[in-house]
């Protein structure tokens, strides 16, 4: 029996569902002559949305004006997705829904309340660019316009973060007729006011207008108002890269409205919105006029603007430019590795060639040459030694050096930076495999890459200091054995150095 009930109810829920989809107010009116309690089952079957709310997303105003008649409570519930009634059909543009709402119900009390992340009627109107609904709803309940959401937004954030002008100009009317122009200069959680974002996101005819419009709102306008990150709208300005002369446009008119920038003394350029009717003048003549010069004051100091600045700068940002940074200097150095400079192009082993002519059966005599593999542990000390004997191989092994170091500490910083992040093992394995196939191509050892990662994995001292000590101990045996002097005394050290390995 209770299944049965179950059933019948989920029943006539969905039909008052469809009645409500359909707008069929005489299908309504059954199914409650048949049910009499429909309107409550479906409140506990369907808690998530009621009627009242397909038939607002569905246009149907009469269907919701029944509904609101008859369970007058629902136009407070929220659906799903957090969202009433009132605010349905504030974004969707049914002013006359909006209307009938308003006026069944408490206007007040209806219109403030807040749904999904602290938002009101007003901004759901103000974000989808319904100009009638921000109309109908101020004429209603003017206060309104001061709701802010949980994210410290105005509707007029809304508007602008949208692109919808139009309602913006409305809101800005509506501020001069409520006598409300200060809530031009409300910011969100940022310390972001409309101006801010309006530089930020190069929103030119907003720009335009704010500092355009009558004298009500550009007299409340604060111009070198700061964020919480202690920048005006200037140095957002400053920050924004110029990519066509729209924007560049846009600089010249906060330049010429009396923006400055937040390390210049306030007495240098206004720090209210426009200190006189000359400022206001020259804003509204901008095509007519002349840029004019920077002050003194204002020059900047462009190397110490553009260094990291934590107050300022996001550290998501500057991790992206680490990690670009660092993955351009690992590309570099990783192919200067295995196909280096003309100069330090490591050739044929001469040694191959010694044994090619023994075969044939000339006689070999050694040759200096800079290009001769050995192992990548004696790499420093042969660099260091040799290039204190003065001698021509000194330079490819710094170069081999100094291009290893800088591979190595490139990978660090992606290591470090990339710590926390998915496929972290794969990551490692191909950042581990690089080093040990660059090792193997630079130097020619099997045994190099191994070495090379182990002196990322932090063993690099270690492996140059055993390697230079057993370098110096056999360069004194080879010194003791040879008593030839100058060039031919070191093509024979040379060679037999590079028989050697630890």
């Amino acid at each position: 029996m209770n299944l049965l009930q179950g059933s019948e109810m989920e029943e006539d829920s969905r039909l008052l569902f469809e009645a409500a989809l359909a707008g069929n107010v005489s299908a309504l009116h059954q199914l409650i002559h048949d049910n009499p309690l429909i309107l409550p089952h479906s409140a506990l079957i369907s808690p998530r949305e009621n009627p009242l709310h397909i038939a607002t997303k569905a246009g149907h105003l009469d269907f919701a004006q029944e509904m609101l008649r008859l369970r007058p409570e629902s136009v407070e519930e929220v659906d799903r997705y957090g969202f009433r009634p009132l605010d349905i059909a504030s974004a969707l543009g049914h002013t006359e829904i909006v209307k009938m709402i308003m006026m069944m119900r408490n206007g007040n009390e209806i219109c403030g309340m807040k749904g999904r992340d602290g938002r009101t009627a007003i901004h759901y109107a103000a974000l989808n660019g319904k100009v009638e609904v921000i109309d109908e709803l101020l004429s209603s309940w003017r206060d309104c316009i001061l709701d802010v959401t949980s994210l410290g937004e105005t509707a007029l954030h809304l508007s602008l973060k949208f692109y919808k002008f139009e309602a913006f100009r409305t809101l800005i009317k509506w501020l001069e007729i409520l006598g409300l122009e200060e809530l031009v200069n409300s910011s969100d959680e940022d310390g972001n006011t409309v101006l801010h974002l309006a530089v930020s996101m190069k929103r030119h005819e907003f720009v335009q207008l704010l500092l355009r419009n009558s004298t009500s709102i550009a007299c409340k306008l604060e111009l070198n108002a700061k964020n919480l990150k202690g920048l005006t709208a200037m140095d957002i300005m400053d920050i924004l890269v110029l990519e066509n002369p729209s924007d560049a446009h846009l600089q010249k008119i906060l330049q010429r409205a009396g923006t400055i920038r937040a390390g210049l003394d306030a007495n240098s350029a206004s720090s209210t919105p426009f200190a006189s009717q000359l400022q206001h003048d020259a804003v509204l003549n901008i095509t007519n006029s002349q840029e004019p010069p920077l002050m003194e004051s204002e020059k900047k100091d462009w190397i110490k603007h553009f260094r990291f600045q934590q107050e300022r700068d996001s550290p998501s940002d500057t991790r992206n430019v680490l990690l670009v940074v660092a993955a351009l200097i690992a590309t570099v150095t990783f192919q200067a590795g295995v196909s280096p400079p003309g100069h330090y192009r490591r050739e044929e082993n001469p040694m191959d060639s010694a044994e090619k002519c023994n075969a044939t059966g000339k006689a070999f005599s050694p040759s200096p040459s800079p290009y001769e593999r050995h192992s990548p542990a004696i790499t420093v000390g042969l660099g260091a030694l040799l290039g204190n004997l003065g001698t021509q191989f000194a330079a490819s092994e710094f170069f081999l050096l100094g291009n290893s170091l800088g591979l190595a500490a490139s990978l660090c910083v992606i290591i470090y930076l990339t710590d926390g992040f998915p496929f972290q093992r794969e990551l490692h394995i191909s950042i581990y495999s690089m080093l040990f196939a660059y090792g193997w191509k630079a130097i020619g050892d099997g045994e190099t890459g191994i070495e090379l990662v182990m002196q990322v994995r932090g063993a690099n001292g270690r492996l140059i200091q055993q390697g230079t000590s057993e370098l110096y101990r056999k360069v004194l045996q080879e010194q003791h054995m040879h008593d030839q002097k100058g060039e031919s005394k070191m093509n024979v050290l040379y060679w037999r150095l590079c028989k050697c390995t630890i």
